[in-house]
């Protein structure tokens, strides 16, 4: 914030930029600035309240004509509780405004004014604040222009619900420490390996190693000789002392599926073996991965080791969409999970709030829909969202997208690894941008060209249909009444597979959404009307059947088949499913909370014929908050997720997946599947794989996508190479013990060998808070990595690395307690604990 001072000689300066038509060289606030604080939640009622306090920090009075615009992740505005004064609206999804009413006079130098409103909901955590604020004026000098608002948020307080989990944190991480520690050997690895046959001796590689392959596995063998010299700081030469071959498997010896290997090392030579390249690049990371938490020394225990995926297809999405992200992070995300032997990457790359790939023929895709910034009309870029604040030109997360040069390069790269990129063309929801975009397209050409400017058309301009989606927007949705809707979809399609072409990657897949269209949809449109009169049809439904149905065809014929969330598979008619289900890659479905009492479809689904990916709620949804914790940035509406939770998902028994309720209360998994849909001997067949999702409502920086998946993901990791654990089919305290045994281990292996190897690579990971305890007057602290070490304080100070070292009870007599976990340079959150 500029001092007061200095503030009259700023605005002088901006006026006279403003009239020379040249941008500022520094920027220069509004003279108000905004502090946010939670203000009191009604439980009763389903209600908190939000409270701003406006204050003007210049040395002149503020009028009444401006605005204050500003992002919240949607909250329905209910009510205004106080001051007449200032009136607060939602205008779109994230966006909202506060402005002056006529009540509203002048705000003198120095003072303040309180609105204080309620909201629907809740919000726990910091990343749930508004932000992204800034000032237009209305009048006078720099009319229009918007000014950056200072936005400060009061620290939110520890909630009940995070105290709880402190204390059931504790008693997690005390059961597992009466589990005995097993010594890791250097085969250990995440994930496991299915079997590992040991041997006398190992192969020692001090400096220098030889590698050799058949051509067939040349890519193969140039990544690995990248990462040996990158990672480890060997020299590969083509002779040394020491070696590693790549070989074919005999021709007539079979295996359990292409991604199978052997990897057989002894005390002079590594030999990966496979019948595929695929199966030769899983060996290689296998072998690289027993390199890690070593020494400048290198060992490789002799061993045999015989390996292979349960499940085919193992994937992460990433929404590149609310938070953009540059096309050299993916790559480094893409080389980290096919490290763990994930083959899939689910490319989010259009939603609401923005397009992010070029499409030739379609430029305002991205001119418009890759921008968002201060705008009335939406006619150059989008409404802003989030923090990304009002300037379509600046490099936030809000703005940029794709070329087809850098989409094609992230194909071939992505090849490279045995990673499949597989594009969604969110439809017929959750395409706000795209319908933007091409209502921009209209306004540009029906003056010159109206057949162009109707040719892909994806809104009807008579639609009076009145609906709030789940993101809160009222126009977001395609008219599937529409032939240019199809155009639109067609040309998207061709240009896309165009690009897999020249890039020499086959495209198999395409996601096209399918979810979330709001009820009340298409209701008001009378080509929507006409449509289902023209069919026979006779419910809203039929309207999102007949998209799907036209729209899976439209892929077929291109040799694609299609993806879509669950509700693509959900509510047809019996020849309709008939149709589809052949035609489908991939029905994702994530909705497997049993309290919400929809954890059955995901079998029923694969029962009626589809392919099932299973992207559980509870357990792979990466965006959901690790924990309770106020400042543990992430949602909350379906619980909590962190790597136990994707560690314990069960392919095979979904319903035992949840040990949890969503506020974090054990349940008893013998309890979760009776009377439940249990799979038939072909839906099992049609259970192909996992999938992580990471939406980035709450991510501003890909620092942040890091943090969130690491070590989230390691569960996932494991789950879809080894989905029968052992603890699978057991029950009761046999379970129990059996699972926890296999959670220890978990933990060992990401705390002694993956963090180490990322901290190596500079990956950005999550340390989780020590659980907290308060017995008898006296303090117990623990973790579940147990190399790291708990430093805490009773004075209210944030712990330091010199605080003092919690190693056994000790007495606590404090109103608060703070504790943190530091390991390998890095520091958990802080965890308080309030008696």
């Amino acid at each position: 914030m500029k001092k007061q001072k200095l503030y009259a000689a700023g605005l002088l300066l901006l006026l006279l930029v403003w009239t020379s038509g040249c941008k500022p060289t520094k920027e220069i606030n509004a003279p108000l600035s905004l502090t946010w604080e939670m203000g009191k939640i009604h439980p009763e009622e389903g209600t908190y309240e939000n409270s701003f306090i406006l204050k003007n920090f210049s040395d002149a009075p503020v009028g009444k004509d401006w605005v204050i615009y500003y992002a919240q992740l949607p909250h329905h505005i209910q009510q205004e509780t106080s001051s007449s004064k200032v009136k607060v609206e939602w205008i779109s999804g994230t966006y909202h405004k506060i402005y002056p009413t006529a009540e509203f006079a002048s705000l003198a130098p120095g003072d303040s004014i309180r609105v204080t409103f309620k909201c629907d909901g809740e919000v726990p955590k910091t990343s749930h604040a508004p932000e992204g604020s800034y000032w237009v004026s209305r009048s006078g000098a720099g009319k229009g222009q918007p000014l950056p608002v200072e936005m400060r948020i009061i620290p939110l307080a520890p909630t009940k619900a995070q105290t709880a989990f402190l204390h059931r944190l504790y008693e997690t991480n005390a059961r597992l420490q009466q589990h005995p520690l097993q010594e890791l050997r250097p085969v250990d690895i995440l994930p496991t390996v299915k079997q590992a046959i040991p041997a006398e001796g190992e192969m020692l590689i001090e400096n220098k190693i030889a590698l050799s392959f058949h051509k067939d596995f040349a890519n193969e063998g140039k990544l690995l000789k990248e990462k040996l010299e990158k990672t480890y700081g060997l020299e590969v030469a083509t002779e040394a002392e020491e070696s590693i071959l790549l070989e074919y498997l005999p021709e007539d010896q079979e295996v359990p599926n292409d991604e199978y290997y052997e990897l057989d090392i002894n005390n002079r030579q590594a030999i990966v073996k496979g019948k595929t390249s695929h199966g030769i690049f899983n060996g290689t990371q296998t072998l690289l991965a027993m390199l890690k938490g070593q020494g400048e020394t290198l060992r490789l225990q002799a061993v045999s080791v015989r390996d292979y995926p349960d499940l085919l297809y193992r994937g992460q999405m990433l929404d590149i969409v609310r938070n953009f992200t540059t096309a050299e992070n993916l790559k480094k995300l893409i080389d980290i999970t096919a490290s763990y032997k994930l083959n899939t990457f689910h490319f989010h790359f259009s939603d609401d709030e923005g397009w992010r790939l070029e499409i030739p023929g379609l430029e305002e895709l991205t001119s418009v829909g890759a921008r968002r910034g201060h705008t009335t009309d939406e006619a150059e870029c989008l409404y802003p969202a989030y923090e990304n604040g009002y300037d379509p030109n600046a490099p936030t997360s809000g703005n940029g997208f794709y070329s087809r040069t850098e989409f094609i390069d992230l194909l071939r790269y992505a090849a490279e690894r045995h990673v499949q990129v597989i594009p969604e063309i969110e439809s017929p929801g959750h395409a706000r941008a795209a319908i933007t975009a091409m209502k921009a397209r209209y306004e540009k050409y029906i003056g010159s060209n109206p057949e162009k400017a109707t040719e892909y058309m994806l809104h009807d301009p008579q639609d009076s249909s009145q609906y709030i989606s789940a993101q809160w927007y009222t126009d977001n949705v395609m008219n599937v009444a529409m032939p240019s809707t199809y155009r639109f979809i067609e040309k998207v399609v061709r240009e896309i597979k165009e690009m897999y072409r020249e890039a020499g990657v086959p495209l198999t897949t395409i996601h096209v959404g399918g979810d979330e269209v709001a009820e009340g949809a298409w209701s008001g449109s009378p080509l929507c009307m006409q449509l289902m009169k023209e069919k026979g049809m006779t419910q809203m439904h039929d309207l999102a059947e007949y998209f799907i149905t036209r729209v899976s065809e439209c892929l077929q014929q291109q040799g694609i088949s299609f993806g879509g969330w669950q509700e693509a598979a959900l509510g047809h008619r019996t020849e309709t499913h008939a149709a589809l289900a052949p035609r489908a890659g991939g029905i994702y479905c994530w909705s497997t909370v049993a309290e919400w009492g929809t954890d059955e479809i995901s079998y029923q689904i694969a029962n009626n014929g589809y392919p099932v990916i299973l992207c559980n709620v509870n357990n792979f949804y990466l965006d959901l908050a690790y924990d309770a914790h106020t400042d543990e940035p992430g949602h909350f509406w379906a619980g909590y997720v962190d790597e136990s939770k994707s560690f314990s998902m069960l392919p095979y028994r979904v319903y035992r997946s949840s040990r949890t309720t969503m506020a974090g209360h054990p349940v008893l998994p013998d309890s979760m599947e009776i009377g439940k849909t249990a799979l038939t001997a072909l839906g099992k067949q049609r259970i192909t794989g996992v999938q992580a999702q990471l939406f980035a409502e709450t991510i501003r920086n890909y620092q942040q996508v890091e943090y969130y998946t690491f070590p989230k993901i390691m569960g996932l990791a494991e789950r879809g190479w080894n989905a029968h654990p052992i603890w699978e089919n057991l029950s009761g305290n046999t379970e129990t013990q059996a699972y926890e045994q296999d959670l220890v281990q978990f933990y060992r292996k990401i705390s002694q060998k993956e963090m180490p190897h990322w901290v190596q690579n500079g990956i950005h990971f999550r340390l989780p808070y020590p659980g907290l305890c308060l017995k008898d007057g006296k303090l117990y602290a623990n973790t579940s990595i147990r190399e790291g070490q708990i430093r805490y304080t009773m004075d209210g100070t944030e712990p330091m690395e010199d605080s003092p070292l919690w190693e056994t009870p000790i007495d606590c007599q404090t109103e608060v307690v703070k504790a943190k976990l530091f390991y390998l340079g890095k520091e958990s959150m802080t965890a308080v604990l309030e008696q």
